[in-house]
């Protein structure tokens, strides 16, 4: 016959399960609250979301942006996304699940997979393992974007790039580019020609270094004024500074600045001439047009009023002295003389040499 001990007993022991099952419900309202939560934020993501078995691919656990392609059941990876009945083939579409065996590390890789109209689509596969407590791969989550408008983006700007890079190339004036720091993020071999710089040497360095020392401080007041207000006074000019070699040699350029930005980065590129040579030949101009001129003015001496003797022919400076008028002439011009003598002074000072001449032509 039951105690009152053991009616106590009893009714502590069913409070206890009374109490454990209210824990068990909350504990169950908890679960399903967070699977409630870990739904809607997989729900909520646009790209494919799934957790694959290790052992035999299929998939435990898909969003619907990961079931739009209708797979029914318990799929596999590779035959919803390849739709292949076989895992994928290393050397078409590495397997992001095997190399998570051999690595149990995390990887991120690119496929081809193709869409329902037969058209290929290039996919960025992100991959994390999951260990068991023997830090054996049991499973793997996987999530996939479609890249296929950024990998034809990208195509477009690393053809745009290399058809830059070949014109630079082809051009006989250096091209720099500079950020906004000043420095240099592009030069082509005519620029590493030019400077004496290996081209590889000056990505990364300062513009400062190809002009002379003389230069920098204000090189560096104007990039500071540019950051400030984003505006230069030398973009889309043409100006003449001076360059210097890596060897110290300075010499003169011609300098056409732009600027152009990418994304938030404003850049400046420099169309830069060497015009040694066109400056030597100004110089040898501008000394030929100053000898003609020089020439020019000796001549303009001789212009104007000369006062001359009617007689003897000489000629009086413009100190008052008769001067001989070849001395005359040769002083005041570059011309010089020789001697002769003219058919009537010949015949006036020489008449008996004339009249046998003469007699000569009449027999």
């Amino acid at each position: 016959m039951a105690t009152e001990n053991d009616h106590n007993a009893l009714l502590e022991k069913i409070k206890a399960l009374e109490k454990e099952a209210a824990a068990l419900k909350k504990t169950e309202a908890q679960l399903k609250q967070q699977s409630e939560f870990i739904t809607s934020v997989l729900e909520s993501l646009d790209h494919p979301f799934y957790v694959v078995d290790a052992n035999d691919y299929t998939i435990k656990l898909a969003n619907s942006a990961a079931l739009k392609s209708g797979a029914k059941g318990e799929p596999t990876c590779h035959a919803l996304i390849h739709k292949r009945r076989t895992p994928c083939e290393p050397h078409s579409n590495p397997c992001p699940l095997e190399i998570i065996k051999k690595t149990k590390k995390p990887v991120r890789l690119e496929q081809v997979k193709f869409d329902k109209d037969g058209n290929p689509r290039t996919i960025e596969v992100h991959a994390h393992p999951i260990l068991d407590e023997n830090g054996t791969v049991t499973q793997m989550i996987e999530n996939i974007f479609d890249i296929t408008e950024r990998k034809q983006i990208e195509t477009v700007i690393k053809d745009s790039e290399t058809k830059f890079r070949r014109v630079a190339e082809s051009a006989k004036d250096a091209i720099i580019t500079a950020d906004r720091d000043g420095k240099i993020a592009f030069c082509n071999t005519a620029a590493s020609k030019m400077f004496g710089h290996p081209a590889d040497a000056l990505i990364g360095q300062p513009i400062r270094i190809l002009m002379p020392q003389r230069f920098q401080e204000a090189h560096e007041r104007g990039m500071a004024r540019v950051v400030a207000s984003g505006e230069s006074r030398l973009i889309d000019q043409t100006v003449e500074l001076f360059g210097i070699t890596k060897d110290g040699r300075e010499f003169p350029v011609e300098l056409s600045l732009s600027s152009w930005e990418s994304g938030d980065e404003r850049f400046y590129t420099g169309m830069i001439r060497d015009i040694s040579e066109r400056k030597q030949h100004e110089h040898e101009l501008n000394k030929l047009i100053a000898s003609l001129k020089d020439s020019l003015t000796k001549v303009r001496l001789l212009s104007g009023l000369l006062p001359i003797c009617a007689s003897c022919k000489k000629i009086r400076d413009d100190k008052g002295y008769w001067n001989q008028i070849e001395e005359y002439i040769r002083a005041h011009s570059e011309a010089e003389f020789s001697h002769g003598i003219c058919p009537d002074c010949s015949q006036k000072l020489y008449p008996e040499y004339h009249r046998q001449k003469q007699s000569n032509k009449n027999k």
